[in-house]
């Protein structure tokens, strides 16, 4: 009963014009460990996905092929943590907790490290190390924030610091330690001479702000009214025109104008419309894409939730991993093209959402609805308006293998596929009649 009632939760979406539609899968990729960060290129034609194993891959979209793989082991750089690309994609901007170093995007070759500045006579904390990392869009600058003081005896690192360098000499730029917060967050805008910084406040109850400075003078343009205590991430659209943060604490997402330096909207979880933010992608038809916790059936899952922001149009598209660490992503938006690219644990997953999108724009398109979601013995799909029409279908494990491939004859808006035959586990079913291309995450208990 917990399950069918978990599934009608998901189709309201409490309050909101919502559809149950899921992507369309691309494809999966296996990387060794656990992925730390992936990134784009700007042409969309290759990934690159960093792992905890100090390795990134650079996969080739078209061909769901690992073309390089480059090593940090030579470069005193381990526990990698997280990466940036720069715009024109010739270099990666590599961090572990206290190392930080550039390297040739093409090659993988090592090209520089940059040293972090250190404060004599500090108290030692439990140190996070490098928080973000971030390449300025004219590869002048690169920076982070330290969010923990590291003991380097006997001198410790500076708790919530922006550090900036000079990209090409290594000299540093800016070292910048606010006097009421503690950085948390930081970014370059991709297109534009400045720089966001987002804080934790050791009041719980304050409002912490968001500081939009000016590259190269440093000097403050403008502070944006965060969010409760701590900021938990900031992202840029691709064009640099609006910005997006989330807090820790009060799961309130805000969209920023960054031109014209005001809110251009607040989405709140007044209504339960987000919970548990991870993370956060722009798309195109003024679309967001939020990845966040959700607890289904007592198992931690994570859900991507596309929000069309002026008709506040909600669709979900949820999965249930059977080990669940979190969900980060990137996305692509080129030539009506919209890619979503996530990890969880070692598995990468390219999505397409341009139907799922144009599904935003029909609020009277019935859902198609996959149940019980996790199942033992049987799937039952739904297709409402949709009879005696063949349908094939093919699912893929968690690991990208093809485990089944059949076809069936859709009777009566409905179809029943057995999958006794499958051992425990995480699933891909993809969906392809005439008219139809769906794909369901589904799991085997």
């Amino acid at each position: 009963m917990k399950k069918y009632f978990v599934l009608i939760v998901l189709l309201i979406a409490f309050y909101l014009p919502s559809h149950a539609e899921l992507a369309d899968t691309i494809w999966t990729h296996q990387v060794p460990g656990e992925i730390t960060s992936v990134k784009f290129s700007l042409d969309g034609k290759y990934i690159y996905a960093g792992s905890n194993q100090n390795i990134i891959a650079k996969i080739e979209v078209a061909t769901n092929q690992t073309i390089k793989t480059y090593t940090t082991e030579n470069t005193h750089l381990q526990n990698f943590r997280s990466m940036d690309l720069s715009k024109d994609g010739k270099f990666l901007l590599v961090a572990s907790d206290t190392v930080l170093i550039l390297m040739d995007a093409e090659t993988g070759e090592y090209i520089r490290n940059y040293e972090l500045p250190v404060n004599q006579g500090q108290n030692s904390y439990e140190s996070k190390g490098i928080a973000s990392v971030s390449l300025s869009y004219n590869n002048k600058y690169c920076g982070v924030v330290l969010t923990g003081v590291h003991q380097l005896t006997p001198k410790f690192l500076p708790l919530g610091s922006v550090i900036c360098w000079e990209l090409e000499t290594g000299k540093l730029a800016l070292n910048m330690v606010e006097g009421t917060f503690l950085a948390s967050y930081f970014s370059f805008s991709p297109t534009e001479n400045n720089f966001v910084v987002g804080y934790v406040s050791p009041n719980q109850n304050n409002k912490v702000p968001i500081n939009l400075f000016e590259v190269g003078s440093w000097k403050l343009l403008k502070q944006f009214e965060g969010h409760t205590f701590s900021m938990k991430g900031l992202k840029f659209s691709k064009d640099g025109n609006y910005l997006a943060s989330w807090g820790d604490r009060d799961d309130i997402v805000k969209i920023w104008d960054v031109k014209n330096k005001a809110l251009k909207q607040n989405i709140n979880n007044d209504k339960h419309l987000i919970y548990g933010v991870q993370d956060i992608g722009f798309l195109s038809n003024n679309s967001i894409i939020i990845s966040a916790e959700n607890l289904i059936n007592s198992k931690l899952s994570f859900e991507f939730i596309l929000l069309n922001l002026d008709k506040q149009n909600k669709s979900t598209i949820s999965f249930i991993p059977e080990e669940y660490t979190r969900a980060i992503l990137d996305v692509y938006t080129a030539n009506n093209k919209n890619n979503l690219l996530t990890a969880n644990l070692g598995i990468l997953t390219l999505l397409n959402l341009d139907k799922t999108l144009d599904v935003q724009t029909d609020n009277n398109q019935p859902p198609i609805v996959l149940f019980p979601n996790p199942t033992t013995k049987e799937l039952i799909i739904t297709l409402p308006e949709v009879n005696n029409i063949l349908v094939n279908y093919r699912i893929i494990n968690s690991s990208g293998n093809e485990v089944m491939k059949r076809s069936i004859t859709i009777q009566n808006n409905t179809m029943n596929i057995n999958v006794s035959s499958l051992v425990r586990g995480s699933y891909i079913l993809n969906l392809n009649t005439n008219n139809i291309i769906k794909s369901f995450n589904f799991i085997i208990q």
